[in-house]
């Protein structure tokens, strides 16, 4: 039965990724998309206004599915169902039931920042999946106090890093949130 659940929220995720690939090229560029194509033609390691993953995410769309706008936006598309995954593994491990793992991902799968956030190339696109790996991670680490776990956290919050700065204060978060806790 709990293998029901989990085929119900590969689906739901399938689903989000699948309604975002649908309207992907409904609309025209944004202006962000274009500069991280032409930023990606030019890769550093980082660039005055952002970290360098997104670029890097840009050129790699364009050398895999040629330069079209349907094709930028494949990455971003499987980024939301990812985060509906990962809601949903975070729930199961708070101890949602299966029923609560389903709402976890219909929660995450129709959330509208995400569907916004997650409809674009942008620097929030590759955060977004990041810092919620990273959160899923930190419960890994919580649920079974193997500290081999801080390296994949590390791991996760340092590419965060190279997509955008806000991980910064998550992990300020979390340090605090350890500090304040026997954890």
């Amino acid at each position: 039965q709990a293998r029901d659940g989990r085929w119900a929220v590969w689906i739901i995720a399938a689903a989000a990724a699948g309604v975002e690939l649908a309207v992907s090229a409904r609309y025209g560029y944004h202006r962000d998309e274009l500069y991280f194509l032409e930023a990606g033609r030019h890769l550093q390691l980082g660039y005055v206004d952002q970290p360098a993953l997104t670029p890097l995410l840009a050129r790699l769309s364009a050398l895999a599915f040629g330069n079209t706008l349907a094709g930028l936006r494949v990455l971003p598309a499987v980024g939301m169902g990812v985060l509906v995954l990962l809601t949903a593994a975070m729930s199961r491990l708070l101890g949602a039931g299966r029923a609560g793992q389903l709402l976890a991902a219909l929660a995450s799968a129709t959330c509208l920042v995400y569907l916004a956030a997650m409809h674009l190339m942008s620097t929030t696109t590759p955060s977004f999946v990041l810092c919620a790996l990273t959160l899923y991670l930190v419960m890994r680490l919580l649920a079974s106090e193997d500290p081999r776990w801080w390296l994949a956290i590390g791991a996760a919050a340092g590419l965060a890093a190279a997509a955008k700065w806000d991980i910064f204060f998550l992990a300020a978060m979390l340090a605090a949130g350890f500090g304040a806790t026997p954890a």
